[in-house]
């Protein structure tokens, strides 16, 4: 046996967490072979212990059934425990997928058994969602493909789940189930019934559409990319694209010029490739245009005729990519816009191509490929002519030359589109814009382009036989006749031009060119500017068309007399001729004296200057002006410019409302302007102000016109940025005056009494009002303005003239004259007013106005405005606020009411619902929809549903949470709405729709009332009769809405609804009983009584409350959503059962069906509440009187008249029991605990002792199961004792228990000072005085102090805690906290009591605490996390989180050794990941524990930048801190180990309940929160900490001349001269790159702020050197030397790169007076030993700290070795990071540095066998204490005679064992082990977690290590202790316990190239016994294994892979 079981414990070994649960993937069947368990595929396993190629566990269905089975046939799966179950973790929409298949598997299955005609539809159903699953769980799918599947199986689930009658989900529009408990009722409703639509959609044969996001619908764009022009090229031409209207033959928009080489491809460089154009601003009804086209005109670029492709002609074509090609080759136009004199060119014809877009834009999905444009030859044609036949001709067959384009189109403006499709619009991609205005012009778009078109032209022949080639060349000149360069251009894609010239078409008198190009001159340029046209004629003969000059002129002016701009559309022009002979190019501009059109001739023939009229002869041009600022209006301009024409005026003003409204929009902002300019200026106010007015509201009125209403957000925009009238709102407020005064006054009649037609100040009234929430947008803008400028000090003339205003407003309402429309208008923008007056009066004042103005209307009148204005009032800014809501939402209330209860229009209301139930009758019988019958709303239907919206609305918005205070809404509505509420209700038919919404609106008005709303609504009620009347018809109501013969208001499948108004009713009940308590027990009134018991039994048992008749999956809902509440509501019934005191036998036995199935609900307190019921039940029927049934009757007086029996009770109780229990009620626990009941009861009852006891015992043999308790183990750990404590504390401080709180307080306490806590004991003890008084008030019983009888008053107990207090702070250290103390008691020997003498006692202790502040050496304190899994805890630590303030010198190691001590059941877990439900749910305990750093207090952040001791500063970085951070290295960083650019960390921060140190030395976290850090960040703050660390050096060494210099020397050094980590110079090779700036253009300011910071370290250093030289001994001479050598060459590199910068410090050289001691400072600071600036990164670089250990009871090593450092993980070879390095040195000076570190640190290593005991744990020394080992070797080498450097040099280099040699030794003194491959074992890494480079690699999971996560670091195990070679040095490692004087962190040598420290690594494995061995120390135990009766088995051999079936 014993062998057996020694094989067994070798072999078998508890099975990973992560190899928990798996699935088979194959069957599995052996049960002829012993302890096999059979599989079948897919069934889950649960694995216990594992061996080599076995596991050992059980089936999850059959948990009582163990065996083995292959690893082979076993799929692992990540899991989660769910109520103890083990489950595949998945997402939330696959594990709704996963329990909606396995419900509907099963509900399928019995379809199937009776062919059910659903089946094949759901099993249809199933397959998809399988499918779906499988999409979802697959991981392959892009987040919107993602989307789409889920909101696929979402639908089927709903669809599926209303097909089969199963519970209806309701969601969000996302898919997502919605949180039910965080919305009001009304909301749910409305959310239910949006998933009623949903599943009714979903029915309907159709798709899911995407949503897509908002776009601009007013903007559209085309993106056309030209891919191709397939045709046989012999020059090169332009291709100029557009857009072409096919219905009026015009082009819609700006051209886009490609320049095409006859080589085929784009000639320019820019276009290479790249030929892409967006052709913007186009409208919704340019897309709709019948014959859209895309149009595409080749123009050759050569001579006349087309030359044949001769390679010997020097083409431009053959260096088309050269600067001078691509110059000369634009339109044959140069940049300058001359010809290159030496070229014959022109432009001329090539040909047309075209495609018609309309089908493209209708159906662009349609085309996405290549698209072929067909391509038509001009040969004798025009381009014009050309496009028509191209148009016309429907045979494209004959055409073989094409171009390939492919076109997009695209929604939104040009910002929109660019984030959209940023792949399409990568490059700078140029823009053809609409010629014409986009329907929104927004203020920004600023625009002044003039599109000339040249038409045609008539030249009559003169001396010439044939026709001209004419040649027409276009300028544009200013007054001079100079040429304005650079501003036409003939497209996109081209830059500007100087000249345009025309196509030249051959010998054509009549060209028709019909040439369109854009002119953009600025703006104030345009009025001097004229067009210049010159004709020439182009010879087909090179040398003949050299000597042609221009043969005539043409010219017109862009500007008119008056003003305008020239006009729209076709303009025939006049040509001269030129006489060259008389022609004066000098005075270029004679020409504008000539008549420039036709027009203008009238008869004449003018001549000047060498230029006379051709008669027959004139040039047609056709003008389109697109311009933001100019205009051809004469009455807008007249307007605009009213300053300098005043007496034109009145004439402007009334012109304005005959202007076209798009000159309007299009000006809109100028004509604002210049109306309030003449408003605010104007000198007769009584003729402008109500002219400009109503010019200002003609203007609001055209903004507001369907067509132009998208320029409101012009408008809007105007009035916040633009509009600057600071003096409007005055005369705005007196024009709205006047208007409205004028409008009310009586109306004129006429003889016979008719009243005359509407008159205009009512139509101005009706106007104004229409618009006047624009015109208070003014009034309120002026306001604001004004008050800005001029200050706020007239605001009450301001307030009381806009109350002027409004009273005016009601006097309008009041008025009798039918002001119907205006008052209509007014209500519809009172709630836009109301909004906008708030930020300028008084909101309640406003809200007591609209109360009025909604008052002042009559009844009857415009109530469906009314209540739509209230309606926009309750969605108002306004009735957010309290106070306004309490003068609103009564006024508002009364309104709904009235309007509910109203008898208008002829309808009553019993009328309107005896209508209602005739037409559901009437659909009954005829089988019909009653929607379909009654297709017309009543008027009692909308005034109903008017009232829902708004009572929904309301009930929704004081359900927020950012509202102020609800409880006296809630009153308000709960005192006019509730009953009429509920009266409607009632009312109404079932099946109208509107009940739903009626009773989702009262039960939301009782969810929002508690107790005091119900107190104050029975005070309400004016008498008992009436409360009576309410209390029965609210239970009526509950009765019905869950009674199961009513039709429920809600579908039965609505469980979220249901169950929601089964919550509200109890609550509703609760209050309820209170009321029948106190207002009808006396008198009683039994008609209230059973009907409120008669509620609430039909209310327990209902149905949808019965959860043990659901499923697990419903059962799981409900329990999570609402708990069960039949416990509540069964403690109600009997509560007001035992109320009834000697009415009780009229309920007796008809109750005892209802409570005895209560009774029987399994929960344990509902079963000890109820049980007693029916003892009672007994003896009321015992004592009941025999003469008077159903009551006592004189029973007290003569007890002969008792019944003396329970006959009727017990029959009744036996016949329900089987009923019920029968029906599957009941369990043996019940039958326990109603025995263990009344057997108690009856025992001690002297009648009922022997009936009632045989009774029970009867019963009981009825009942089979038992009674489960469970027992909570109670820890004895001082931690939870003090927790428990606590606990109590906070609970008699809440309930505001003084004595016991006070007590518990000591308790406290000296539980703190039986431990030394003394900090935590003065903050405990500070909670007594907090309930003190600094008075002589006698002290009462309750405060009194045990410790300090003597004490009688407030003040003398005050006193002597004070310095108590003082007292324990002073031991615990804490000397800031008892100066705070000492400063109140202070304050009160001063200025209350003048006690002088005790003030100067404690005068003098402040003045020590001062003094030991600076004087005496504190260790600062150490925190930790401890997280607790497992609920093998107690339930306070259960899966919690704690910060500890760890002891004194308490280390990592240390502390977790006394947390396991603690808790000796607990397993320490080896990651800092969050576990899962395996773990948290688990039975055991687990502890994670890692050190984190104090996050210091902001309030004390006033040292910053300041010259501080930091001793002083120390105590505020660890003291009073509510939050902790620790960092790890995040993973899937990237990069190597060195890469820094790559070193992404991730912070975690938590926060505590309170501040640390404080009443515990632990809190629960209570936030936590995680980000990550970037590598340049972190950089940053490395640099920033640095930088900081030199500057406290500085700042200690100046205050302290005595302080040694070893650590500024080890700093200045590691930075000047970094031998292995880089130093910064790391960083710029990283972040200080231009490529890293093209990578990260967003972080050019965090690199600026780098280069910055290293540019900042340079005077630092500067001071820090100087200071060091000042004090640094002889024999550091050559060492100073050397380091000021490297900074020299470090400060001129930083200076060149990044500036020069000063410092705020500055070092007094006079007063540096350095005393030089004859002391050493060991060579290692010379050669190539450098200490690495990257050592001193931030703490956070690196991983957490923890560890993985057992806990020996032995002493630590620093007992032993208390003033040497050890470095905490060495390592058997180099980091990382040092391999790199050492590689450049040689092996004899690593030889002689090793040497050097072992002399220095002066050990007798080789005699030392301190090793082999067991220690306390495997370390990992936190970040403050790994200073390195220099600071040690130079601690121990003080008081050493000191050798020459040179010589310890030479002398002390030690032979270390190579490293493969070093590993054969170990490898082949290796114990053998069979449980543990060596293989597996892992080496860790020495590097610090210091570095600045965070870690050469990390473990994102590890606590025992910081750093190695790769492979490369495997190595096999060390050797055991006591089989190791004595000079084994592998197990000396390096710490620091002890810090003097308090050194900043530095990195621990093993960055230093192992010149110092020898380091191996660590390595932890299992052994057999289960025990953690470990390389440098003894076998520990560390648990108990204990042996189960169940083993598992001795496996069998490895099966075989290729048979299932294993021999």
């Amino acid at each position: 046996m014993t062998s057996t079981v020694a094989e067994t414990l070798s072999v078998w070994r508890e099975a990973n967490s992560k190899h928990a649960f798996g699935i088979a993937k194959c069957n599995f069947d052996q049960e002829n072979k012993p302890h096999r368990l059979s599989l079948d595929v897919g069934d889950s396993v649960v694995i216990l212990k594992e061996t080599t190629h076995w596991y050992y566990g059980y089936k999850q269905r059959h948990k009582d059934q163990r065996g083995i089975f292959p690893k082979t046939y076993i799929h692992l799966s990540d899991y989660t425990i769910i109520n103890g179950e083990y489950c595949i973790k998945r997402t939330e929409i696959v594990e709704e997928i996963t329990k909606v298949l396995l419900e509907w598997g099963f509900i399928l299955k019995q379809y199937f058994l009776v062919t059910h005609r659903d089946f094949k539809s759901i099993r249809a159903k199933m397959i998809e969602l399988n499918n779906n699953r499988a999409l979802l769980i697959s991981g392959n799918l892009p987040v919107d493909e993602m989307r789409k599947v889920k909101l696929m199986a979402t639908s089927q689930i709903d669809t599926g789940n209303s097909l089969l009658g199963l519970d209806m989900v309701v969601r969000d529009e996302n898919g997502d189930i919605l949180d039910t408990n965080t919305i009001c009722t009304t909301e749910l409703y409305e959310h239910h019934m949006n998933a009623v639509n949903r599943i009714i959609k979903a029915n309907r044969p159709q798709t899911i559409q995407r949503s897509s996001r908002p776009l601009n619908k007013y903007s559209h764009s085309i993106l056309l990319h030209v891919n191709a022009f397939v045709c046989k090229f012999q020059e090169d031409s332009d291709l100029l694209f557009t857009l072409f209207d096919g219905e009026s033959h015009k082009p819609i928009s700006e051209n886009y010029v490609v320049k095409w080489s006859r080589t085929g491809i784009a000639r320019d460089i820019d276009q290479f490739d790249n030929n892409r154009v967006l052709f913007t601003d186009l409208s919704k009804a340019d897309l709709s245009i019948p014959k859209m086209y895309l149009v595409c005109y080749a123009i050759r670029i050569g001579s006349m005729e087309m030359k044949e492709n001769d390679s010997k002609r020097a083409s431009i074509t053959t260096a088309m990519l050269t600067p001078s090609s691509k110059k000369h080759s634009q339109l044959s136009i140069s940049s300058s816009g001359s010809f290159n004199s030496a070229e014959y060119i022109m432009r001329r014809p090539f040909g047309v191509a075209c495609k018609d877009l309309t089908p493209i834009l209708h159906k662009p999905e349609d085309f996405r490929g290549n698209l072929d444009l067909p391509f038509m030859l001009c040969e004798k044609d025009t381009l014009d002519g050309t496009l028509r036949k191209l148009i016309a001709n429907k045979d494209f067959g004959k055409i073989d030359s094409k171009m390939a384009v492919t076109i997009e189109v695209l929604q939104g403006d040009i910002k929109q589109i660019k984030e959209d499709f940023p792949r399409l619009l990568h490059t700078n991609v140029p823009l053809a814009r609409k010629m014409g205005f986009p329907e929104v012009i927004l203020p920004g778009d600023v625009r002044n382009d003039l599109y000339l078109t040249i038409c045609g032209g008539e030249f009559a022949r003169i001396a010439k036989t044939s026709e001209k080639n004419v040649e027409v060349t276009v300028y544009v000149c200013n007054e001079q006749g100079q040429t304005v360069p650079g501003v036409m251009s003939i497209g996109a894609g081209h830059s500007p031009i100087d000249e345009y010239k025309s196509v030249v078409y051959y010998h054509d008198d009549k060209p028709k060119w019909l040439e369109t190009f854009k002119i953009h001159v600025p703006i104030d340029e345009f009025k001097q500017c004229h067009l210049k046209f010159m004709f020439k004629h182009r010879s087909s003969n090179e040398q003949k068309d050299k000597s042609e000059k221009p043969f005539g002129l043409s010219y017109v002016k862009l500007m008119q007399d008056n003003g305008t701009t020239i006009l729209q559309g076709q303009h025939v022009l006049t040509v001269y001729k030129i006489d060259h002979k008389k022609y004066d190019k000098n005075n270029a501009n004679v020409y504008l004296e000539l008549p420039a059109t036709i027009g203008e001739l009238q008869g004449t023939k003018p001549s000047a200057g060498g230029l006379s009229l051709f008669p027959k002869d004139q040039l047609t041009i056709c003008v389109n002006l697109c311009s933001t600022k100019l205009t051809q209006s004469v009455s807008l301009l007249g307007l605009l410019n009213w300053s300098a024409h005043k007496e034109t005026l009145e004439e402007s003003l009334n012109a304005l409302s005959n202007v076209p409204g798009e000159e309007v929009v299009k000006f809109l902002q100028d004509i604002l302007d210049a109306l309030f300019n003449i408003l605010v200026e104007n000198d007769d106010p009584e003729r402008y102000d109500q002219l400009v007015f109503m010019s200002i509201i003609h203007l609001i009125e055209t903004v507001s016109d369907l067509k132009y209403q998208h320029f409101l957000t012009v408008l809007d925009v105007y009035i916040n940025e633009s509009f600057s009238a600071t003096l409007a709102y005055d005369k705005l407020i007196n024009v709205l005056q006047k208007n409205i005064r004028e409008a009310i006054e009586p109306k004129e009649k006429s003889a016979d009494g008719i009243e005359i037609e509407e008159r205009i100040e009512v139509k101005r009234l009706y106007k104004t009002t229409r618009y006047l929430h624009y015109v208070i947008k003014f009034v309120i803008r002026s306001r604001v303005l004004f008050a800005a400028i001029n200050g706020n000090s007239d605001y009450d003339d301001f307030a009381n003239k806009l109350h002027e205003l409004l009273q005016m407003f009601i006097s309008m309402i009041a008025c009798p004259t039918d002001l119907l429309k205006s008052e209509g208008a007014l209500l519809k923008n009172l709630h836009i007013i109301a909004t906008d007056l708030m930020t300028v009066f008084d909101e309640v004042r406003l809200s007591n106005v609209i109360v009025n103005i909604l008052r002042q209307f009559p009844p009857r009148r415009l109530t469906q405005s009314k209540m739509g204005c209230i309606k926009d009032f309750v969605d108002s800014k306004l009735f957010l606020s309290p106070d306004c809501r309490a003068v609103l939402l009564p006024v508002f209330c009364n309104h709904i009411k009235d309007r509910l209860e109203s008898k208008e229009e002829g309808d009553s209301k019993s009328d309107i619902w005896q209508q209602e139930k005739n037409l559901s009758k009437a659909a009954k019988v005829l089988g019909q929809l009653k929607s379909h019958l009654h297709t017309r709303e009543t008027t009692a239907k909308q005034k109903v549903n008017e009232c829902i919206v708004i009572m929904n609305n309301i009930l929704r918005l004081l359900y927020r949470k950012d509202i102020g205070k609800t409880h006296n809404d809630v009153r308000d509505i709960m005192l006019i709405l509730l009953r009429t509420i509920i009266k409607t209700s009632h009312a109404l038919d079932r099946e109208n729709q509107l009940v739903g919404n009626l009773v989702a609106i009262m039960l939301g008005i009782l969810q929002r009332m508690d107790g005091a709303h119900y107190d104050i609504f029975v005070k309400h009620l004016n008498n008992r009769f009436e409360l009576q009347d309410f209390i029965i018809e609210i239970l009526l109501v509950f009765e019905e809405l869950v009674s199961p013969h009513q039709k429920s208001v809600f579908s039965r499948d609505w469980m979220d609804m249901i169950m929601h108004q089964n919550t509200v009713i109890l609550r509703s009940l609760q209050h309820l009983s209170v009321v029948i308590i106190d207002h009808f027990f006396d008198p009683f009134e039994k008609q209230v009584w059973s009907n409120f018991f008669q509620c609430s039994i039909a209310f327990l048992i209902q149905s949808p409350l019965q959860l043990n008749d659901f499923n697990d999956n419903k059962r799981q809902i409900i329990f999570a959503r609402y708990r069960d509440i039949r416990k509540d509501t069964a403690q109600e019934i009997r509560k007001m059962w035992f109320q009834l005191g000697a009415h009780k036998p009229k309920f007796v036995p008809q109750l005892v069906e209802p409570i005895l199935e209560m009774s029987m609900i399994p929960e344990v307190e509902l079963r000890k509440a109820t049980i007693p019921i029916f003892f009672d039940m007994m003896q009321c029927e015992y004592y009941s009187s025999k003469m008077l049934p159903n009551s006592y009757g004189d029973t007290k007086r003569n007890n002969m008249h008792y019944k003396a029996n329970f006959n009727e009770f017990e029959t009744e109780m036996i016949e329900k029991l089987d009923i019920l229990i029968g029906a599957g009620k009941g369990d043996a626990d019940y039958k326990d605990l109603f025995q263990s009941i009344l057997l108690e009861k009856c025992q001690a009852h002297n009648i009922l002792k022997t009936e009632g006891t045989e009774f029970v015992k009867m019963v009981t043999k009825l009942m089979e199961r038992l009674l489960e308790y469970r027992c909570i183990i109670q820890d004895e750990s001082k931690e939870n004792r003090m927790a428990c404590t606590f606990s109590l504390l906070q609970f008699y401080s809440l309930v505001n228990r003084k004595e016991m709180y006070i007590r518990y307080v000591y308790k406290l306490c000296d539980l703190h000072m039986e431990f030394n806590n003394y900090t935590e004991a003065a903050f405990t003890l500070k909670l007594h005085t907090e309930l003190l008084q600094w008075n002589d008030t006698e002290l009462s019983q309750l405060l009194r102090s045990h410790r300090h009888t003597a004490c009688r008053t407030h003040r003398e107990l005050k006193e002597a805690l004070y310095y108590e207090i003082i007292d324990y702070f002073d031991r615990g250290l804490m000397f800031e906290c008892a100066i705070d103390m000492c400063k109140v008691l202070a304050q009160e020997y001063e200025n209350e009591i003048y006690d002088y003498l005790k003030l100067a006692k404690l005068l003098v202790k402040m003045s020590q605490f001062f003094e030991k502040i600076l004087k005496e050496f504190r260790h600062t304190s150490e925190y930790f996390r401890v997280c607790f899994y497992g609920l093998g805890f107690p339930r306070f630590l259960q899966n919690e989180a704690f910060i500890f303030r760890g002891e004194n010198y308490e280390r990592l190691s240390d502390f977790c050794s006394r947390i396991l001590a603690q808790h000796p059941q607990a397993e320490l877990m080896q990651t800092l990941e969050v576990p899962g439900e395996d773990i948290t749910q688990a039975d055991g305990q687990f502890i994670q524990v890692n050190k984190v750093e104090p996050v210091m207090n902001e309030n004390f952040t006033k040292f910053d930048g300041k010259m501080v001791s930091s001793e002083i500063v120390k105590y505020f970085t660890s003291n009073n801190v509510q939050q902790f951070q620790f960092s790890r290295r995040c993973e899937n960083c990237g990069g190597g180990p060195d890469d820094v650019r790559n070193l992404w960390l991730e912070r975690i921060v938590m926060t505590t309940s309170y501040p640390l140190p404080g009443i515990l030395r632990w809190f629960p976290v209570t936030e936590t929160k995680k980000f990550k850090i970037s590598p340049i960040a972190l950089a940053i703050e490395t640099m920033k900490k640095t930088n900081k660390e030199i500057r406290d050096l500085i700042i200690e060494h100046r205050n302290d001349e005595a302080l040694d210099i070893k650590t500024l020397s080890m700093k200045i050094t590691g930075i000047v001269d970094p031998a292995v980590m880089g130093g910064f110079g790391k960083y710029e090779k990283a972040f200080l790159t231009p490529d890293y700036l093209e990578e990260h253009a967003d972080e050019k300011h965090l690199v600026e702020e780098l280069k910055d910071l290293i540019a900042s370290q340079i005077p630092l250093l500067e001071i820090a050197i100087t200071l060091h030289k000042h004090k640094a001994p002889e024999s550091l001479k050559l060492f100073h030397e050397h380091m000021e050598k490297c900074f020299a060459d470090m400060q001129a590199n930083v200076e060149s790169k990044y500036g020069k910068k000063t410092c705020d410090l500055k070092l007094d050289r006079e007063s540096v007076i350095m005393r030089r001691n004859g002391f050493f400072m060991p060579g290692m600071f010379e050669g190539n030993n450098r200490l690495s600036e990257t050592s001193m990164g931030s703490s956070d670089s690196g991983l957490s700290k923890s560890t993985s250990s057992t806990r020996p009871q032995t002493s630590s090593i620093k007992s032993t070795f208390a003033s040497f450092n050890f470095n905490p993980r060495p390592s058997l070879g180099h980091s990382p990071s040092t391999k790199s390095k050492s590689k450049e040195k040689t092996p004899s000076k690593r030889r002689s540095m090793k040497k050097l570190d072992r002399e220095t640190l002066s050990l007798p290593v080789a005699n030392s066998q301190w090793y082999t005991q067991p220690l306390t744990t495997i370390t990992s020394t936190p970040e403050r204490e790994s200073i390195t080992s220099i600071t040690s070797a130079s601690n121990t080498s003080l008081t050493a005679k000191s050798p020459d450097p040179k010589v310890l040099t030479q002398e002390l280099t030690a032979k270390r064992p190579l490293r493969s040699e070093k590993e054969k030794e170990r490898r082949m003194s290796r114990p053998a082990s069979i449980a543990t491959p060596t293989s597996g074992m892992k080496g860790f890494s020495s590097t610090d977690a210091h570095s600045l480079s965070g870690a050469d690699s990390s473990n994102r999971n590890s606590v025992d290590t910081t750093d190695s996560t790769s492979e490369e670091d495997l190595i096999p195990p060390p050797l055991p202790a006591k089989t190791r070679d004595s000079t084994d040095f592998s197990s000396f490692t390096y710490s620091m316990d002890w810090n003097p004087n308090n050194f900043p962190s530095l990195s621990p040598l093993n960055a230093n190239i192992n010149t110092i420290t020898t380091n191996t690594t660590t390595t932890i494995q299992r052994t057999q016994h289960n025990s953690i061995t470990n390389s440098s120390y003894e076998y520990v135990e560390a648990r108990n294994f204990v042996l189960s009766e169940k083993r598992p088995p001795t496996p069998p051999p490895k099966p075989s892979r290729n048979s299932k079936h294993i021999p």
